[in-house]
């Protein structure tokens, strides 16, 4: 579940700052960032691992509706699609479906699919127990810190979420060193999903 839980983190912190926090610092940033319902845009994402200088690069686009879930789909180098919502994560690819995770019979997914949708519905309390933060707003952008508060269960070290009027970059620092950069483009507001959209959620 390491790998599946890295790259869903990337995504619940992809709305943080559209989503309603009493933080000075959090309001500065949600008054400075555009929200809607559906959120859509292409990513590229290089991970490089402790120790070895090569990058791991893929990319690919998203969509993110904040009543069904996010959908992530790796186009480069290999085709994979990633779906969360409340009832659980799917995988899978070109052939088909290759995992279902049930939220109902598997802990660690209720948890992730949980704090993913307490975010987009704008209840921070479940990150607040989580993570400390700090960071800064500039006339250039923004810039958010988190660390975790408990070394222990966490996977990571800190994570940056850096932006100006909408999500730009998140990195993230693994227990282990592992560095992974996610990098949004094309970001696009919506009212809602398209039907197409609203199928590939089913």
């Amino acid at each position: 579940m390491n790998s599946i839980s890295k790259r869903l983190t990337a995504l619940m912190l992809f709305l943080i700052a559209g989503s309603v926090y009493a933080n000075p610092l959090v309001s500065q940033i949600e008054g400075l960032v555009s929200t809607a319902p559906t959120v859509r845009g292409k990513f590229t994402q290089s991970k490089t691992l402790s120790g070895v200088s090569k990058k791991l690069n893929s990319e690919g686009f998203f969509i993110v509706d904040k009543s069904k879930g996010i959908i992530w789909i790796t186009e480069k180098p290999i085709y994979q699609t990633l779906k969360v919502s409340d009832s659980g994560i799917r995988i899978g690819n070109k052939s088909g479906v290759l995992m279902n995770l049930d939220a109902r019979s598997e802990p660690s997914v209720k948890y992730i699919n949980e704090l993913v949708l307490a975010i987009f519905s704008g209840d921070m309390s479940a990150l607040e127990k989580l993570f400390n933060y700090s960071g800064d707003v500039t006339a250039k952008g923004w810039k958010l810190e988190l660390t975790p508060k408990n070394t222990v269960s966490t996977l990571f070290k800190k994570i940056t979420i850096v932006g100006s009027s909408a999500i730009s970059r998140i990195s993230f620092i693994s227990k282990d060193g592992d560095l992974t950069e996610v990098i949004f483009s094309d970001v696009r507001l919506a009212p809602g999903l398209s039907k197409d959209e609203i199928l590939q959620f089913q």
